[in-house]
């Protein structure tokens, strides 16, 4: 059955055939992303739009390719970006070589297409990598970044808390006791976890975030944090009054000083932004939300936590299953893509050629340690 392009109908279609779909892909989540008459969801279908056995929404947006060299940008190059967080949904994978032609067709000569967060051994993982498919003959395929870990939590329905703890490793069950139980005695203030969930109270959140966030290493030393922006105020807005957001806020008396942002989708919490006061550091802020979190979650049935992209060692030790994924750029084939695409394949060689050297020396998580220790003096005044 052939793919087409068409707009997603007033009404969500019946998504029963190609499956469940996760939030990242549904409608009504894509269309809050689109804030500027620059930006567009380009859906597209196989069978009928309102009960589709294929579909594969992409998020349209002015972008680039970035040419870096370990974590600095060389320099960038404007493209017309088309991307998709996952996989398309379909019933016959065979039929995914369709939907790649048909946006070789769409994108147009600038375009260039982004999978972000594709599972190994998937239908899409496998026509990626295998150089015979006909996707090599209409794009060069050009992963971003190396093969990750996702980690997530997975439980049965009825779980409780004290059934999540026993599926971690026996070191971090002690460790998560011993946090929990020395975090309150330690605090110097009555601590409280408040949720957010109701538009009404997004002001307030927004705020919080913006306070935390200003303190953490991210904000400092990769420029990335949560302000409290119109823009973000709004995006809260509609999560909330969509039945997604679910927001943590962890007090120590009358002072905020961590958070956790997240949405849920029926039984599933997706973790997307967590932070801290380093001040604080030496209680493990981070163990104590998430598991205050997960006791919230567990209480109202949301058994499923999803970390989301990307690794670390709070994740590794917090989690109890995984899944290896990667990142994809899809660049046509032809002018000015092939000369893009070789560029960026060579500049990503030698980056990565020179990182595993730098991580096999030791010499990156030392100088990785002494630029975070950096950041963390400067988001606590040096002190």
């Amino acid at each position: 059955m052939q793919w087409y392009l068409a707009n997603v109908p007033d009404n969500i279609p019946d998504f029963s055939l190609p499956g469940t779909i996760p939030l990242a892909l549904d409608p009504r989540w894509l269309r809050s992303r689109v804030d500027s008459l620059d930006k567009s969801i380009h859906y597209f279908f196989q069978g009928d739009p309102q009960n589709p056995c294929g579909y594969a929404p992409f998020f349209v947006h002015p972008g680039a390719l970035a040419y870096c060299f370990g974590e600095t940008t060389l320099f960038r190059i404007p493209v017309r970006r088309h991307a998709m967080q996952g996989e398309p949904l379909c019933e016959d994978p065979l039929s995914l070589t369709g939907l790649l032609k048909l946006l070789r067709e769409t994108i147009g000569t600038r375009g260039v297409v982004f999978f972000e967060g594709v599972r190994a051994g998937s239908p899409l993982a496998n026509l990626l990598t295998s150089r015979d498919s006909t996707v090599y003959s209409l794009f060069h395929v050009v992963p971003y970044g190396p093969p990750y870990t996702r980690r997530l939590i997975e439980l049965p329905a009825g779980a409780q808390f004290e059934d999540y703890l026993r599926t971690l490793r026996s070191k971090s069950r002690e460790d998560v006791r011993r946090t929990r139980k020395n975090f309150s005695v330690k605090a110097g203030g009555d601590v409280t976890l408040v949720r957010y969930t109701e538009p009404e109270h997004v002001d307030e959140l927004a705020m919080d975030l913006a306070q935390v966030s200003r303190k953490t290493y991210q904000y400092h030393l990769l420029g990335i944090g949560l302000e409290n922006t119109s823009e973000q105020v709004a995006h809260l807005y509609m999560a909330a009054t969509s039945g997604w957001l679910r927001a943590y806020i962890l007090r120590i008396g009358d002072k905020p000083v961590a958070f956790g942002l997240g949405y849920h989708d029926g039984h599933t919490y997706y973790g997307h932004h967590v932070g801290y006061d380093p001040a604080i550091s030496k209680l493990q802020p981070g163990i104590y939300l998430h598991t205050e979190v997960m006791a919230d979650l567990l209480a109202d049935g949301i058994c499923r936590f999803d970390f989301l992209a990307g690794d670390s060692l709070y994740k590794q030790r917090m989690s109890n299953t995984s899944r290896e994924e990667r990142h994809y750029y899809l660049i046509p084939r032809g002018w000015p893509g092939t000369a893009y695409a070789y560029s960026l394949i060579g500049i990503n060689t030698l980056s990565e050629t020179i990182g595993s050297w730098l991580d096999k020396s030791g010499l990156k998580a030392h100088i990785k340690r002494m630029v975070r220790d950096s950041s963390v003096k400067r988001s606590t005044g040096g002190n």
